[in-house]
């Protein structure tokens, strides 16, 4: 089992670089954990790439969506509530975001690596657990 954050998932689903392809082989490989509020970050991160634009293309089209949500909607992922971590993320907060240190907390809590995409969380050096950026 791995925790799988935001910033990681959305590279696996929309990313069709080797960033992307590496994200997909971890999720492949393993049983998925995650904070439930993985979904909303997931659906503000697709979302928001279908209403940007580079020049007169948009970062992600209508298409793309619709497979990137419906990849999501099919992936097992194991959704934990958040609530019991907050002591733990109290304490992550100084360094990392409420968002970024319930992953943590949650990969502490049951031992595994967390998977991100999201340098900021390794080099802030404060997670007990393995975070492996991809």
């Amino acid at each position: 089992m791995i925790v799988i954050d935001c910033s990681a998932l959305v590279h696996g689903l929309t990313d069709v670089g080797t960033r992307g392809d590496a994200v997909r082989a971890r999720i492949a490989a393993h049983e998925l954990a995650a904070p439930a509020l993985l979904d909303f970050e997931v659906g503000s991160a697709l979302f928001g790439m279908a209403r940007g634009r580079r020049g007169d293309v948009p970062k992600l089209a209508a298409e793309d969506l619709d497979e990137a949500l419906a990849t999501y909607q099919a992936l097992t992922i194991r959704r934990y509530d958040a609530m019991p971590f907050w002591p733990r993320v109290r304490e992550l907060s100084a360094n990392l975001s409420a968002y970024d240190a319930a992953y943590v907390a949650l990969a502490e809590a049951l031992g595994v690596d967390l998977v991100t995409s999201d340098q900021r969380i390794s080099k802030s050096g404060v997670s007990r657990a393995t975070v492996d950026v991809l």
